[in-house]
């Protein structure tokens, strides 16, 4: 389960049989946002978790890897 205590959104996955079942809710889509960065990951190439790059500051946090 995904939980964003702050905005109140949340995603939960199971698993039934062979699929993948996903349910979400509250002001932020959670798992559609989880998805999106996998596409991403995938399309530059599934770089190793070596070349990941976190960055936290008072705006937030920013996860990053750089293409190559």
């Amino acid at each position: 389960m995904l939980l964003d205590v702050a905005d109140g959104a949340w995603a939960a996955l199971r698993q039934d049989g062979g699929r993948s079942l996903v349910r979400q809710g509250g002001p932020a889509r959670l798992w559609d946002a989880v998805e999106e960065h996998v596409r991403r990951w995938r399309a530059d190439g599934a770089p190793p978790l070596e070349r990941f790059g976190i960055t936290v500051g008072p705006d937030g946090q920013r996860i990053t890897w750089p293409a190559g």
